[in-house]
């Protein structure tokens, strides 16, 4: 039988559960930060007046090209 004293059977406890409960806190830190570096989609198109290539985001459907300020629909883009 293994031989273990109060002392050091309390130091035991008292470590595992304060690594249980850091462990606790630890690992949703690393869950949320895969999770707030989210990738934005985009998409590239090119404006037929002035040729010049921009990223733009998926949700819009008219895109302003930033050289010339016309306006572009979707199906324009690359």
């Amino acid at each position: 039988m293994i031989k273990l004293k109060f002392v050091n059977a309390v130091a035991w406890y008292i470590l595992l559960f304060i690594m249980f409960f850091f462990a606790l806190y630890i690992f949703p830190l690393f869950k949320k930060k895969k999770d707030s570096s989210y990738k934005q989609e985009f998409k590239l198109c090119q404006c037929p007046i002035c040729t010049f290539i921009y990223s733009s985001v998926f949700k819009q459907q008219l895109t302003v090209c930033p050289r010339c300020g016309s306006y572009n629909q979707k199906e324009d883009s690359l």
